[in-house]
This record gives structure tokens, C-alpha cells and sequence, in this order.
């Protein structure tokens, strides 16, 4: 079955600490039968122009097998911040872009996010927003205003909400039909009454993090999905709100 890894970090991220390669995502994929990870820069990195570069040619080098989520800091000017998404989506090819509401302490209510979406709405990008440890900006249920006020807009909720609000994830999916729930993180209950309780459809794989790219694989082959429930849920989901085949 193909699986699509919904949210993985390439290169140095001075915040957290990682700094995976282009070697180590790989073999990790040809390890636990990954076809593609959608891949996002380290949140705080030295040079954020190069770290985007940086997977722009690891996208070029392995066609199909990764594509590229941007994530700048929107504590910056709008025309400047638009300017850098576009730049990333029509020059890179890049298929959504991020707001850590933990990283940059900013709930996705505050007036400095809202460029985040109005150029998303633009470029007709999917937006990914950190959930779950930050609080509390990053509690899901405030991705309910952006939700309602961009109905047309693709959210995914990074992390579903973590270890302890996967039920506040819940109920901002079920209210914003046009949000979404990418798992890394979550409890396999939570996890479970995810899709009996928005579908598989509205739910995606993620695992953050080279080493809990297992952990996050044994959860889904653990809680009794059918096949066509992991079908949608490994990559189905993926590739309709990322808009990549």
C-alpha cells in the first residue's frame, strides 16, 4: 500500500534541535515502505532561503518521493512574507506552507497570522498549523474562526491536537469541514475515534520525526482500520488536500 509521510523536517533546526539529512529520510523511507514525505524546513534555521533551496533539490534529485512545505516566520512585513511564499510555491514548487504557533508564539487568531492565509487563498496552497504543546496558541480550537472566515482554504491541523487535545482537534474538524487532522503524536484512542468519527477521508499520516516514523506506522496497523480506511489515511488524504499525485 503507499504511504505518504505528511510532515517531515529536512536540515538544521536551531529551535528543536534536529538536523536530519537527505541520506537519512531516505533510507527511513526505504526502510519502513514511505513512497513520499511532504518535507518542511527546521522552523529556526540560519539561512530559511537556503533551507527551502535545500529541499527544492532533494525534490529535484528524487522526483515523487518529496515535496515541499514552506514555513517563515509572519512576524515580518505582508507584501515580504507573500513574496517568499510565492517564491517557494512558483519557483520551488511547494504545496502549502506552515504556521508554528508554538515556534513563533502566535495563535492562528492573531492579526500578524492572517497573511498566512489570505496568500494561501492566492496561490490555492494547503496551510498547516502546529497543534497541540504551545499552549495556547496551539489548542485546535482556535483554528475554528480561520477555518470558518476561509472556507475554501485546506487546513491541517499538525499533530492532531498532540497527546492531549486530539478531542479539541475532533471537534474543530467536525465544525470546519475543511479542516484536516495529521496524526503525529496523538494516542492511538484518539486516533481511533478519528476516523469512526470524521472518516478516513478528513484524517492523514504523519511522524515529525525520523525515529518516530514506526511508532506512528504501528498506531495505524494497530486499531483495526480496514483497508480502504489506510488507503485514504496513508495517502489518499495526502494527495487530494496537498494537491500532488
Amino acid at each position: 500500500m503507499r504511504i505518504i509521510d505528511a510532515h517531515m523536517h529536512l536540515g538544521e533546526d536551531l529551535l528543536f534541535t534536529t538536523d536530519d539529512s537527505e541520506e537519512v529520510l531516505l533510507k527511513a523511507m526505504d526502510d519502513h515502505g514511505i513512497a513520499a514525505q511532504i518535507v518542511q524546513p527546521g522552523i529556526v534555521a540560519r539561512d530559511q532561503k537556503k533551507a527551502h533551496e535545500r529541499i527544492q533539490r532533494f525534490a529535484a534529485s528524487h522526483p515523487g518521493r518529496c515535496f515541499g512545505l514552506a514555513c517563515f516566520n509572519p512576524l515580518m512585513e505582508e507584501a515580504a512574507y507573500a513574496d517568499l511564499v510565492r517564491w517557494t510555491v512558483k519557483d520551488l514548487g511547494f504545496k502549502g506552507v506552515k504556521l508554528h504557533t508554538n515556534a513563533f508564539c502566535m495563535a492562528p487568531t492573531h492579526p500578524a497570522a492572517q497573511k498566512i492565509f489570505r496568500v494561501a487563498e492566492e496561490l490555492d496552497i494547503a496551510v498547516m498549523i502546529h497543534t497541540g504543546n504551545g499552549l495556547p496558541n496551539a489548542l485546535p480550537s482556535l483554528c475554528i474562526p480561520v477555518a470558518r472566515e476561509h472556507p475554501g482554504l485546506r487546513i491541517v491541523l499538525a499533530h492532531a491536537g498532540g497527546g492531549t487535545f486530539g478531542a479539541d482537534a475532533i471537534v474543530a474538524a467536525e465544525m470546519c469541514p475543511n479542516v484536516y487532522l495529521e496524526t503525529s503524536w496523538v494516542t492511538s484512542y484518539d486516533l481511533s475515534a478519528m476516523v469512526k468519527r470524521l472518516g478516513a477521508r478528513r484524517v492523514m499520516f504523519g511522524t515529525d520525526l525520523v525515529s518516530n516514523i514506526a511508532v506512528e506506522l504501528a498506531k495505524y496497523r494497530a486499531i483495526g482500520l480496514s483497508e480502504t480506511q489506510l488507503d485514504w489515511c496513508f495517502h489518499r488524504t495526502a494527495e487530494l488536500v496537498f494537491r500532488i499525485g
